[in-house]
């Protein structure tokens, strides 16, 4: 299981939070304004107020009227200083739209850090990855009891910021050129190339990569090699990128399908449009893989569950949570010392999307 907050314990986590960023002088003088902290832990107003006015019971702070800061009179007592025990996951996304194949890895890694005495925390904040503010990301690596972060779909900018301020990291993707961290990933590279030649060998000269616009590096690595690889053969392919909601693919797909000319080919970059795109194109009137042949460049559990059952490409999860929690236990436990990078090489899964092109 997930260790996140729970609805019944989340007044309580709230307040523990609050105490230990206290003590431990995250704020000085004066808590930030209600909005502020609201957003910062991602809980309602109630509760946030409901949470002050204990520490206020307390004598910690002194609750602010109209248009006041809540400043802060005393810092909590002191316990027995303990290690850090909580490795924290940065992700834009929220756990119920993580692929079945990345839910086995995290749930593989939260089990051996739990063997080791530790625990997992998603901290999921899609505002930190639309707009890169370094003052937010200041603020977030100041969360108390934190041992280690494990950064998931995250851009180049974020990854050189952990990266320069050499926190404990590990990363679940593509590190950019320069930043120095912990990381296994996919073979991007090798799967776009392979990609490419699958739909050049079945007759198709025209092919489009669809991307979502928030995605990670080692996405946009893919999509570029597929597409250049595909030229070189001879073939035309394009890049299309959607927002991950629903309507924004149905719209990308509905234009795609209007343009001349239309692909025969569609490679997407994640598991679950590739569903909404094999539902569209036969909603359409177009029969996969006859007309037009799909693949996905992640797996998913559900991908066995279409008609036809699609292609994709697959990576060993057990191995990879293996590997990702190794790595995180060897920075909580010793620092960051000696970097590594792990690539591994996805198989492909031919499935029944992929057929000759239409002639």
């Amino acid at each position: 299981m997930v260790d996140i907050p729970r609805r019944i314990l989340i007044h309580d986590q709230l307040v523990e939070q609050l105490r230990e960023g206290i003590r431990l002088g995250r704020w000085q003088g004066e808590l930030p304004a209600e909005a502020k902290l609201g957003r910062e832990f991602q809980v309602s107003r109630m509760t946030l107020r409901k949470a002050l006015a204990q520490l206020a019971n307390e004598h910690c702070i002194e609750l602010g009227g109209r248009g006041r800061f809540h400043r802060i009179l005393s810092s909590p007592m002191e316990p027995h200083e303990a290690p850090p025990r909580t490795v924290r996951c940065l992700t834009p996304y929220s756990f119920r739209a993580w692929s079945t194949g990345l839910r086995e890895v995290f749930d593989l890694v939260v089990e051996r850090l739990s063997a080791h005495g530790y625990r997992m925390e998603v901290e999921h904040r899609p505002a930190l990855f639309e707009r890169f503010q370094p003052h937010r990301f200041e603020d977030l690596v100041r969360i108390p009891d934190t041992a280690a972060w494990l950064l998931c779909f995250s851009n180049e900018e974020i990854l050189r910021w952990f990266s320069s301020r050499r926190i404990s990291a590990v990363v679940l993707g593509r590190v950019p050129d320069g930043a120095i961290l912990n990381a296994i990933h996919p073979d991007s590279e090798a799967e776009g190339r392979h990609a490419a030649g699958i739909f050049y060998a079945r007759g198709h000269r025209e092919v489009v990569y669809l991307r979502a616009n928030l995605t990670s590096i080692g996405d946009r690595i893919c999509s570029e090699v597929f597409l250049s690889e595909f030229r070189r053969l001879g073939g035309t392919g394009r890049l299309v990128t959607h927002d991950t909601d629903p309507p924004s693919v149905s719209r990308c797909m509905m234009n795609l399908l209007a343009s001349k000319p239309r692909p025969t080919g569609v490679f997407v970059g994640c598991s679950e449009v590739a569903i909404s795109v094999v539902c569209y194109l036969q909603a359409a009137g177009l029969r996969v893989p006859d007309d037009v042949s799909v693949i996905s460049a992640w797996d998913d559990y559900h991908l066995d569950f279409t008609f036809p059952a699609i292609s994709r490409y697959r990576t060993d999860g057990t191995m990879i949570g293996r590997r990702v929690s190794d790595m995180l236990l060897d920075v909580v436990q010793h620092g960051r010392g000696k970097v590594r990078t792990t690539v591994v090489i996805p198989d492909f899964v031919p499935a029944g999307s992929v057929a000759q092109a239409p002639s």
